[in-house]
This record gives structure tokens, C-alpha cells and sequence, in this order.
């Protein structure tokens, strides 16, 4: 499989990822999309997870026009890890506030199908670069 098809599977992925279950609690989930559009809360970083059906786009757009990227496959190809990556570091760093101690083994129970699709799709994107038809 060459790298504008891998790419294309991959972005479509990223997309389908987004409605898919990413936090449980209280016994439902919240998918991404469910998180950007609920109401209440100015936070800006439930907005960060737009980075990901955006880069999803550009990547979809850039291998469609035979690899010709705004600015570049690897910077939309990272983009997707380091906004998964986000969560956990964040939600360890809300959970530790004022010296509690945090159990990671009850922070990983928290994400849902959504989160560990997103982290796959986006590792494999971030890491497998195979060759092009185009070079």
C-alpha cells in the first residue's frame, strides 16, 4: 500500500474516530464531537480537539491532490498524536492539583473505545511513513 493511500484510509479514520465513545463516566460516554458542542463552560481546550477532524482534512485534501501538502505531510500527520496525547496529560495534571496523589491505572479506565482508536490511527499515521508513487 503506498503512502497517498495508507493517508487516505488514515484521515478517514481520524474523522470516524471523533463520534466515537472517548471519556466514560458515570457509567454513558462523550464522544470529541459530543464534548466541542456541548453547551456551557468557555473552556478553550475542548476546542483543541478540532486539530484532529482538521488535520484529518488537510491530510484527506493533500493525498488527494497527489501529495501536494500545505505545508507539509509531517506536520499534519504529528498533529493528531500530540492532540490525543493532550487528555491524559492534562486530566493527570487537573487530578494531581494540590498535592493529591493519582492512580494512573484509574485515570486509563476513564477513556473509552474512541480515545485507544484515536491513539492507534494517530500513532500509525505519526509513525509509518511508507514510500510514495510520486517520488
Amino acid at each position: 500500500m503506498d503512502r497517498r493511500i495508507l493517508t487516505i484510509v488514515l484521515a478517514l479514520a481520524l474523522i470516524g474516530c471523533m463520534f466515537l465513545p472517548f471519556l466514560k463516566f458515570f457509567g454513558s460516554g462523550a464522544s470529541l464531537f459530543d464534548i466541542v458542542t456541548a453547551k456551557g463552560g468557555g473552556d478553550w481546550e475542548k476546542y483543541v480537539c478540532l486539530l484532529i477532524p482538521i488535520s484529518a482534512a488537510m491530510l484527506l485534501i493533500g493525498a488527494l491532490n497527489k501529495e501536494n501538502y500545505l505545508i507539509g505531510r509531517f506536520i499534519w500527520a504529528i498533529l493528531p498524536l500530540l492532540t490525543v496525547l493532550y487528555y491524559p496529560v492534562r486530566l493527570y495534571m487537573e487530578a494531581s492539583k494540590g498535592g493529591n496523589s493519582v492512580n494512573i491505572g484509574d485515570l486509563i479506565k476513564v477513556f473509552d473505545i474512541g480515545f485507544w482508536a484515536l491513539l492507534g490511527v494517530a500513532l500509525i499515521l505519526a509513525v509509518v511513513q511508507p514510500k510514495s508513487k510520486f517520488a
